[in-house]
């Protein structure tokens, strides 16, 4: 299992990374400002390999997502858009394919990449775990807590 989450460091803005999580650490070392940061990993992560609790921040809410970087999913947007508006000039069928062609990529992007177990309080994202049937997707009450 991994772990990646932003430091808690205020004044820092490194991305720390921590793997295996199979073992309790007890504590992270930021390698940008040598801050330590106490990792709590549960009995259920180091068996079961799943999340119940935020091993950052404690927090039990949690919401799984889609694994995909939204400025590759932003690029592909705005390339077919552009693209399809030049095209709706000189040619109006080959803007519709180029339209078409994004929802290909985007549907075949959709089950291609993995999901990810997110923290709500701390946005701490866990990789290569097992998913918990007890989160959910992202709700936006839930997250307007925090």
């Amino acid at each position: 299992m991994q772990v990646r989450y932003h430091c808690p460091n205020s004044e820092c803005v490194a991305i720390i990374e921590y793997e295996p999580l199979e073992s309790s650490p007890g504590s992270i070392d930021c390698p940008r400002c040598k801050q330590t940061h106490p990792l709590n990993v549960s009995e259920s992560m180091v068996r079961e390999k799943t999340v119940d609790n935020c091993a950052v921040c404690g927090n039990r809410e949690l919401f799984i997502r889609k694994d995909f970087p939204q400025k590759i999913g932003f690029a592909v947007v705005l390339v077919a858009g552009l693209s399809s508006i030049y095209f709706f000039r000189t040619n109006f069928m080959l803007a519709y394919i180029v339209l078409a062609a994004a929802v290909v990529i985007d549907l075949l992007l959709y089950f291609v990449i993995g999901k990810v177990t997110t923290c709500y309080a701390c946005r701490a994202e866990y990789r290569k775990s097992v998913l918990n049937p007890a989160h959910e997707g992202f709700d936006l009450a839930t997250s307007e807590k925090y």
